[in-house]
């Protein structure tokens, strides 16, 4: 028989968020989102095809972070102090699966804080908010996008 997947296994989960800054970590966070693309370019000729490609160049990254506690979220923006667009801090965060022995870990490094939104509204819902941030890079499993970037800061 052929080496099918198993399909009937768990798929990965998030499983939990540490955005740490001077040594505080929190942790009441439901959501992260980030990308950081490379733009690339094209060596062309007389032919209708590229030849060659560039390395490209990977500007900042953009992302969100959600925090399910607005405690929490105030904190962390307390803790920035005055100026707390321009500190910078390091967010981690980790996928787990049930049937899986490996965690996926991310990392963004050197992150500032580019926009905290506010939409507070009454419910039976927990008071919680978005945390909208640039960062220098990332690393998925302390991998690297591009050579000479550090594995970690």
């Amino acid at each position: 028989m052929a080496g099918y997947p198993d399909l009937e296994t768990f798929a990965y989960n998030f499983a939990r968020a540490e955005l740490t800054c001077d040594d505080d970590s929190y942790t009441a966070i439901s959501n992260v989102s980030f990308d950081q693309p490379t733009t690339e370019g094209a060596v062309m000729g007389t032919r209708p095809f590229p030849l060659a490609r560039t390395e490209g160049n990977m500007g900042l990254g953009t992302g969100t972070v959600t925090f399910s506690d607005e405690l929490d979220r105030m904190r962390f923006l307390t803790k920035l102090g005055n100026g707390y667009r321009n500190k910078r801090w390091t967010l981690t965060w980790f996928l787990v699966s049930p049937d899986r022995d490996d965690t996926v870990k991310l990392t963004c490094y050197g992150c500032r804080v580019t926009s905290n939104p506010i939409a507070h509204a009454q419910g039976d819902e927990a008071l919680g908010g978005d945390v909208n941030f640039s960062a220098m890079y990332f690393t998925v499993n302390d991998l690297t996008p591009h050579e000479g970037l550090p594995s970690n800061a």
